[in-house]
């Protein structure tokens, strides 16, 4: 949380995504194991993605662990290119997300069922703060989609420091 709220702490790097979802399949895998269900992935491998690793693997977490909460079947983990971003697509064979929850389903204190409803909202943060996105890409079945740049960021001046050009802040 402390990477979203302020940008100019942020570590963003490039890393390999190949290493952190392999980290996510094999702490997830006994707990999917245990519920009668599979974690897989696919997709492009060796791609380089610009974020925080550890941000990064909090992301994947949270959706991965809704997917066992809420979800049902076999959970996937795809990767593709879409430009210049590096994608991860978190989908699994259940239900899906409620339509009643919709596009609130990032808001803090939302929740399906059983659940804090603090874990979209932290996800989306974390995803943000070092430039990516996280986004519903279809409610049922769910698919969630962390977009994350391939190229390294370009930091500017901290606010405070001599910088002529006018920026906007978000």
């Amino acid at each position: 949380l402390t990477n979203a709220r302020d940008p100019r702490t942020g570590s963003a790097v490039t890393f390999d995504l190949d290493e952190v979802i392999k980290q996510q399949l094999e702490e997830w895998r006994p707990a999917y194991r245990s519920a009668g269900r599979a974690i897989v992935s696919s997709g492009k491998r060796h791609l380089q993605a610009v974020g925080t690793p550890g941000a990064v693997a909090q992301v994947l977490a949270a959706l991965i662990e809704n997917s066992l909460m809420h979800g049902g079947g076999t959970v996937a983990l795809r990767t593709r290119v879409i430009g210049n971003q590096a994608v991860i697509e978190v989908t699994d064979e259940g239900p899906g997300v409620p339509t009643d929850l919709g596009a609130r389903i990032f808001e803090r204190t939302i929740s399906g069922r059983n659940s804090t409803g603090i874990g979209l909202a932290v996800a989306r943060d974390l995803a943000e703060a070092d430039g990516g996105r996280l986004e519903m890409l279809q409610a049922q079945p769910p698919v969630f989609g962390l977009f994350l740049s391939r190229t390294p960021l370009k930091r500017g001046p901290l606010i405070g420091e001599d910088d002529d050009e006018e920026r906007t802040v978000r």
